[in-house]
């Protein structure tokens, strides 16, 4: 019995994992294994931002340092993006005044019986409690992925919403508050365009609190009784293995596309 506990990425990992969208030996890796995985830029870039708007590290607990371009000429400078990001965690101080926002807590750990998070931001905006998550995002009025920010198809994306959910519940059994008494807003920053930004309130209807935690629930057992080092099932492609740093010592791993049959008529 490992005892762990459900945070929303490792909920939003299993379930691309149980749909065969993750190597399960990958999610083993970063969800028991604390394998530290590659950044990807957006990701260097996003962390580089809260790190200058709210004082916060990233996970690792290393110090986001700016891109330089031309290192080492006359012409040495922060990259562009890079700037950006400074400009935007400026603007979040101009934001965070301008809506009386007094911030309590930045990287608030938070746990119940089954599940886990960490809020970016605990605050009070003019006297009332609220979680601010922060998010850089080049996809800000994107509609159609899944991960994209656009506010009359958000309603839709659960991969985003989930978040708020867990993250409300978190704070409702921690400090005894009930759903009505706090707010959860997303702060999201476009990391192509300074000025384009987004404060958008999650407002839950109190069915969905019920589905989630049975779904938390279920997971968590699920989890809990599986044998760690065993269970979890390799899913291998030709794309996924050749970014993977368990690449070298992965006796499942792919360099050539797999066969996948397709099955037509009747």
């Amino acid at each position: 019995m490992v005892n762990k506990k459900i945070s929303q990425s490792f909920l939003k990992g299993y379930n691309d994992y149980k749909g065969k969208k993750l190597c399960g030996l990958k999610f083993k890796a970063q969800h028991f294994d604390n394998v530290e995985f590659p950044t990807t830029e957006p990701m260097d870039l996003g962390n580089y931002f809260e790190y200058l708007a709210t004082g916060c590290l990233p996970r690792n607990g290393k110090k986001p340092e700016p891109k330089i371009s031309y290192a080492g000429t006359k012409r040495e400078t922060v990259s562009t993006p890079f700037k950006r990001a400074m400009q935007s965690a400026e603007l979040f101080k101009t934001i965070k005044e301008a809506y009386n926002i007094n911030i309590k807590k930045v990287g608030l750990k938070l746990e119940s019986k089954n599940k886990n998070g960490i809020l970016d931001i605990w605050a009070e905006m003019d006297g009332r409690p609220c979680i601010i998550d922060l998010k850089y995002s080049g996809l800000i009025d994107d509609k159609w992925s899944e991960t994209g920010w656009d506010v009359e198809s958000l309603h839709y994306k659960e991969k985003l919403l989930v978040q708020a959910i867990q993250y409300k519940m978190l704070v409702k059994e921690n400090f005894d508050l009930d759903y009505s008494d706090f707010d959860f807003l997303f702060m999201v920053f476009s990391s192509k365009e300074v000025h384009n930004v987004k404060f958008i309130r999650i407002n839950i209807d109190e069915d969905a609190y019920l589905v989630h935690e049975n779904h938390i629930s279920s997971i968590y057992k699920q989890i809990n009784a599986m044998n760690i080092e065993k269970d979890f099932i390799p899913y291998p492609s030709i794309k996924s293995c050749s970014k993977c740093p368990l690449y070298d010592t992965c006796e499942y791993k792919s360099d050539i596309p797999l066969i996948e049959d397709v099955y037509y008529g009747g």
